[in-house]
């Protein structure tokens, strides 16, 4: 039985972080709506895959830069991807 609750942790985990996350409603001049989603979900989908999400307000511009191109070959993420990532978290709104 606790083996069952066990192995449901991690996907508790990662929906509960996922939900706490900046939902794009809007593009900017720069940025469309459609990047902006995509962005997200690629960041829910290949960085929790191993990591604990951090929320977008947690690095700079800088610091989301050398994460996400220390984290490239490991995530088998393509430039397209990790660009679209990096408009996402750039662009939440700071807290």
């Amino acid at each position: 039985m606790y083996k069952k609750y066990f192995l449901l942790a991690p996907l508790f985990f990662l929906f509960s972080c996922a939900t706490e996350l900046y939902q794009p409603i809007t593009g900017t001049e720069k940025v469309p709506i459609e990047d902006l989603k995509k962005g997200r979900t690629l960041y829910v989908n290949k960085c929790a895959a191993c990591h604990h999400l951090r929320l977008p307000s947690k690095y700079s511009e800088k610091g989301w830069v050398v994460n996400l191109n220390k984290m490239q070959k490991k995530a088998k993420i393509t430039d397209e991807d990790k660009q679209l990532i990096y408009q996402y978290l750039i662009n939440a709104p700071k807290k």
